[in-house]
């Protein structure tokens, strides 16, 4: 499957959006799906391990984040169940106090034996174009109700 891209208008500052996003422990609070996370190591380039709930099954990953404060942050896959790729960026570019926030994300599963691929298309197809508006929204609301 190819990378999907979205967008968002988010109003705070691009600083105040991208403390969020680099606030990952705090994922579970907000982000849909997303039952653990746990920063493994680094500062601007680290490693981030992800517990993900897919509804028939949990999967674990680790993601490898590289932070350009206050524009950028990007992802790739380090090693995870089911996972063959997960990458994907947050672009993030001032319209005066707000912020156009472009999110893209690429993700492909493995099929494991015995399971269809129209499964497996099921379930990237919710990965990346069901989840991806409420995990935008979510990012949205969490960024606007803090001052």
């Amino acid at each position: 499957m190819a990378a999907v891209t979205r967008e968002i208008v988010i109003d705070r500052t691009p600083e105040r959006v991208f403390d969020v996003i680099v606030d990952y422990q705090r994922y579970p609070e907000f982000v849909p799906g997303i039952k653990g996370c746990r920063p493994l190591s680094g500062a601007a380039d680290r490693q981030v391990e992800y517990e993900l709930d897919l509804g028939i099954r949990r999967i674990k990953y680790v993601l490898r984040h590289v932070e350009e404060r206050p524009r950028r942050v990007t992802w790739s896959l380090v090693s995870g169940e089911l996972m063959k790729v997960s990458s994907g960026s947050w672009e993030l570019a001032a319209e005066g106090q707000k912020t156009r926030a472009r999110y893209t994300v690429d993700i492909q599963i493995s099929k494991p034996p015995l399971i269809p691929k129209t499964v497996i298309d099921r379930v990237t197809d919710e990965l990346t174009r069901v989840q991806l508006p409420r995990t935008l929204e979510a990012f949205k609301a969490r960024v606007e109700r803090k001052p």
